[in-house]
């Protein structure tokens, strides 16, 4: 055996010896202690309709870490009804910190007992004095307080257990009280119960496990308490409903009255009759954010088809043989003109993104950059911008489309920020609400991008070009014999090839260029020389199937955003006893 291999193994046995022959060593934390005492005094009187019942608990802990304080966490329903919890005092007759907060979780009220600046050991006693409404259970022969003591949510042993509850107003029960111990669902009466001489009682149990509480149950006659109307089941669900509803009735109020001041369009004729020609000297893209407000993938790829047809680029289709011999179409570009000083803005940063060289005859293949994650994304985003500034510039919009939800978005960060900020006091139901509040300004900031009187007099224009483009000729001739019909011109234009290819881009925007197309599927005798593919079933309305499906599929991927993984998750939950109070707690 070599001198290393000897070695090796005996640093091996003389660790693993020295992991076994050494001491165990202890680590505590702040929830490892021993509850040796928990102790509560109880008063159930009629102050209240349906039961008041005023506790003072005496816990006495020993921590073996040093602790900030306890955590005492509070159920805050019972039976299905909110308990209503007023904390009338902590204290600590051991000397430790009794300063606490109160927050939320988990259907509970917590006690956060102590100080972040100061920390204790060993024995300490809490006093928390608090009171609940709503205690009593209405039964049809019986009223019932079913209560845990201690709650089945601490991690902690509890040596000792005892509880005395203390009637006032002749309050007396209807029959012998019980008791059970154990964890949430025990039948286990390993507990004492018996009846006081002011008709309370007192229930005791030995030590308890971690989760494990003491609970009992006492019957009084019928009618001693208030039964429950639809009165408390109102005042029970008020507050929630309230704190559900508060920010989206604000959201709403707020939202609408910005929509309607600034959200609408002007009045139009409200008139829609066929055109024939573009609005003025409006490029496809400019149509189709007039139509939506937005430049979407549809109107990037109508200036694509338009510089095609101006004969800027050649669009190329090839097609391949897949896997189990399915076919598929991918599409290229080719540069067939870099003079681009006749070009505007919008169509010169396309070219540019397109063609980085400028060369003619330099390709560009859309499946390539589809398959990358969007190279040409960042041109997209300018040439959304320019459009909608250049428009709103040009008096189409009364605000540019991408700022005109500015005010609703502070809106927003205004919403979640009281969502956030009232999590704690208010709880789950005021964070569903921001939640909703936050979705209703997102639908009206959807509505906010309002056109001029100018801008509605293109949009409606440019619908009656789109009636035209996508009314077949049996549809355009019913439309003719009805009197009420928008088609009363006759001075409609002739078919040809030059107009078919004009409108093809506008129609593609307008998304009808299968209707332009079937109107003028028997024009070509050959294919255009701006398009590459099949020429064997060339027609109008092969382009207008092929550009729609293959060509324009990706042509989204190539102009979309990289792609992106998020995750995210949630958890949590909480138990209670079999009765109301109980709860649990820890330390911190």
């Amino acid at each position: 055996m070599k001198t290393s291999l000897r070695l090796g193994i005996l640093a091996g046995l003389i660790l693993i010896f020295g992991m076994v022959g050494a001491p165990a060593r202890s680590y505590a934390d702040v929830n490892d202690f021993v509850i040796t005492k928990f102790s509560s005094d109880q008063t159930l009187s009629r102050d209240t309709p349906h039961g008041h019942l005023d506790i003072t608990e005496d816990i006495t802990v020993n921590f073996t870490d040093n602790n900030h304080g306890l955590l005492r966490a509070l159920p805050q329903t019972y039976h299905g009804h909110t308990l209503i919890l007023q904390v009338l005092s902590v204290s600590s007759p051991s000397g430790a910190p009794a300063n606490f907060i109160t927050y939320g979780s988990n259907g509970n009220t917590v006690l956060k007992i102590g100080s972040a600046s100061q920390t204790v050991t060993g024995p300490q006693e809490y006093k928390i004095h608090y009171s609940y409404d709503n205690v009593i259970s209405n039964y049809p022969d019986h009223d019932e307080l079913y209560w845990d003591v201690n709650g089945d949510q601490w991690q902690q042993l509890t040596q000792d257990v005892q509880v005395t509850l203390h009637t006032a107003d002749g309050i007396s029960t209807k029959s012998g009280p019980r008791c059970f111990v154990g964890a949430y669902g025990s039948t286990d009466t390993n507990c004492t119960v018996a009846v006081n001489p002011d008709g309370g009682l007192t229930a005791k149990s030995g030590p308890l496990s971690p989760r494990q509480t003491l609970t009992y149950v006492a019957a009084y006659a019928k009618g001693t308490f208030a039964a429950y109307t639809w009165h408390d089941t109102v005042a029970t669900y008020a507050p929630r409903v309230i704190k559900v509803t508060l920010l989206p009735l604000l959201a709403f109020m707020l939202a609408f009255l910005l929509w309607r001041k600034k959200g609408r369009d002007a009045k139009g004729r409200g008139i829609i009759i066929p055109q024939y020609e573009p609005y003025g000297s409006l490029k496809p893209i400019e149509v189709g954010t007039i139509m939506d407000f937005s430049v979407d993938s549809r109107d990037i790829t109508a200036t694509i088809i338009d510089l095609a047809v101006r004969k800027y680029i050649k669009i190329i289709e090839a097609q391949h043989e897949g896997l189990l011999g399915k076919k598929s179409l991918t599409y290229s570009l080719e540069l067939v003109n870099n003079d681009l000083s006749p070009l505007n803005a919008y169509e010169s940063s396309l070219i540019s993104g397109l063609f980085p060289q400028l060369v003619v005859g330099e390709v560009a293949s859309l499946s390539s950059r589809g398959r990358s994650g969007g190279p040409l994304y960042a041109i997209a985003f300018d040439l959304r911008a320019a459009v909608s500034k250049q428009l709103t510039a040009g008096g189409y919009f009364k605000r540019n489309p991408t700022q005109s939800s500015t005010v609703l978005v502070l809106l927003m960060i205004l919403l979640f920020l009281a969502a956030a900020y009232g999590a704690k006091p208010f709880g789950v139901y005021w964070i569903l609400g921001g939640g909703i509040a936050i979705f209703i300004c997102i639908l009206f900031a959807r509505k906010m991008p309002a056109r001029t009187a100018h801008g509605v007099a293109a949009l409606e224009h440019c619908l009656g070009l789109k009636l035209f483009l996508e009314v077949t000729e049996a549809e355009r001739y019913k439309k003719l014999q009805s009197p009420n019909a928008a088609y009363t011109q006759t001075n409609e234009p002739v078919k040809t090839v030059e107009l078919f290819e004009k409108l093809l881009p506008y129609a593609v925007a307008l998304g009808v260029e299968k209707g332009w197309a079937e109107q003028c599927k028997d024009l070509y005798t050959q294919p255009p020389d701006w398009y590459s593919g099949n020429i064997n079933t060339f027609s109008a309305l092969y382009i207008a199937n092929n550009l729609q499906s293959s060509f324009s599929s990706q042509m989204n991927a190539t102009f979309a955003a990289p792609s992106s993984s998020n995750s995210s998750g949630f958890g949590g939950g909480g138990f209670s006893g079999g009765g109301g109070g109980g709860g649990g707690g820890g330390g911190w």
